[in-house]
């Protein structure tokens, strides 16, 4: 998940984001970015590989937070994972057609899950995985946030309990659709693939491609691993 720059701003200045270069040889892409904690501390050793492909080397986030894997193919849909001993294990969706935007991503506490279940009247369970996700009005720029957008509602084609977050992105089970945090999810989502479709009062969400697999007809597939959490971005017209 991403964070809000303008509050960072306050904290530690947005400037101070530091991305790693990546060179792309014709035919390939190179996903890079940052992880930061809530406050804007950056996350050191972060392990961030890419499963599918046996031949691309995991690397480590570096003092700064920052990160990045080249050799990946162009116009493709890859998974990218992230672990560290004080985050949930977080698994990316994102098709390399994006592979020129910056990433600036927040390690979410490894209790996160349980909270959300437990607000829930629910136990998280380790044999199924969970989804968060956030609404954009548009992309984010060099870590530059747009707003979210509220009143999104979903569609889930494949299991899961869901919820949409309050102001601090916590599952509020009275909410029926986004608040200003733009933020919902799933929990004790069975492994495998899911689809879901977000639409906001202007219209229909994931016209335009952000951190997710390429949509069909609205619909965005989700990958699931028992015991990860599956992080999405998604832009939705504004008003």
């Amino acid at each position: 998940m991403r964070f809000r720059c303008s509050f960072l701003l306050m904290l530690t200045g947005c400037k101070a984001l530091v991305v790693p270069t990546c060179d792309e040889p014709e035919g390939t892409a190179c996903f890079r970015g940052v992880f930061r904690t809530l406050i804007g501390k950056p996350v050191e050793d972060v392990n961030v590989c890419a499963p599918d492909f046996d031949d691309i080397a995991c690397t480590r986030s570096d003092e700064n937070g920052g990160w990045k894997i080249p050799g990946l193919p162009v116009d493709t849909d890859v998974v990218i994972t992230a672990t560290h001993p004080d985050m949930v294990p977080t698994l990316f969706a994102q098709n390399t057609s994006m592979s020129w935007y910056e990433w600036y991503k927040v390690a979410v506490p490894p209790d996160l899950a349980d909270k959300n279940a437990e607000r829930l009247g629910l136990t998280a369970r380790s044999d199924r995985g969970n989804v968060l996700f956030l609404t954009w009005e548009g992309l984010n720029i060099d870590g530059n946030d747009t707003n979210n957008v509220e009143d999104v509602t979903a569609e889930v084609d494949g299991g899961g309990s869901l919820f949409y977050g309050n102001a601090l992105t916590l599952a509020d089970p009275g909410l029926n659709a986004t608040s200003g945090s733009g933020s919902g999810g799933l929990v004790n989502v069975p492994p495998g693939t899911i689809d879901l479709r977000l639409r906001a009062p202007a219209g229909r969400c994931a016209q335009d491609p952000m951190f997710h697999f390429a949509a069909q007809d609205g619909w965005i597939p989700v990958p699931i691993r028992a015991g990860w959490n599956t992080a999405m971005d998604v832009m939705c017209p504004a008003r």
